[in-house]
């Protein structure tokens, strides 16, 4: 008697099992239904991902400290130098050439240059000034300033030009300058470098 006990116990609990088990429809939407939420998360990963390095790069692509990446018409992008202003040679001659090389200005912006002397500064005369005046080569005069040359600034901020030094009376250690406007916060910037003028 116990062995058609058991079993009739053991069909009834199959029986049991078979009923609580949903039917295979069912199972397929569910299983239909776990795709699309992990495609869900998939997308939500990749998209949180994708936002949090498009900052990174558009940083590091504006910034001054990052390397200059192409703009949209495929040039490189201008780097912004600090200002400056070299002379070359830093000796010369009335008469002779100066190159100045520079850097600080707006793009495409034109660059002033000049040559100053402050009040009190000794002139360098000619031989036949000085031989016409009777006075000694070097004298004390007036401040004053001159404009040179005026150039355009390269993409980068950059210029470069050769200016003369004056013939006529000049002061033995003027100062060459270089005007531009500027992106910001300064609108105008002036720059000077000191030479040294001598006769030959």
């Amino acid at each position: 008697m116990t062995d058609p006990e058991s079993r009739l116990r053991r069909l009834v609990e199959e029986g049991t099992r078979a009923a609580r088990r949903p039917p295979v429809g069912q199972l397929r939407q569910r299983a239909r239904r776990r795709r699309k939420a992990r495609q869900a998360v998939v997308a939500a990963a990749v998209t949180v991902t994708a936002l949090a390095v498009l900052p990174l790069a558009l940083d590091s692509e504006g910034s001054g400290t990052g390397t200059p990446g192409p703009t949209a018409s495929g040039t490189p992008r201008p780097t912004a130098d600090a200002p400056s202003l070299h002379a070359s040679p830093s000796r010369s001659v009335p008469g002779g050439a100066v190159t100045l090389r520079g850097t600080g200005c707006a793009p495409g912006t034109a660059v002033s240059l000049g040559i100053r002397w402050e009040r009190g500064a000794k002139l360098t005369r000619s031989l036949e000034e000085e031989k016409s005046l009777a006075q000694p080569q070097t004298t004390a005069t007036a401040d004053a300033t001159y404009a040179l040359l005026s150039v355009d600034a390269l993409a980068t901020g950059s210029f470069e030009a050769t200016v003369t030094i004056p013939a006529g009376p000049v002061a033995s250690t003027p100062k060459l300058w270089a005007r531009c406007r500027t992106t910001a916060p300064v609108r105008q910037l002036t720059q000077y470098t000191s030479i040294t003028v001598h006769r030959d």
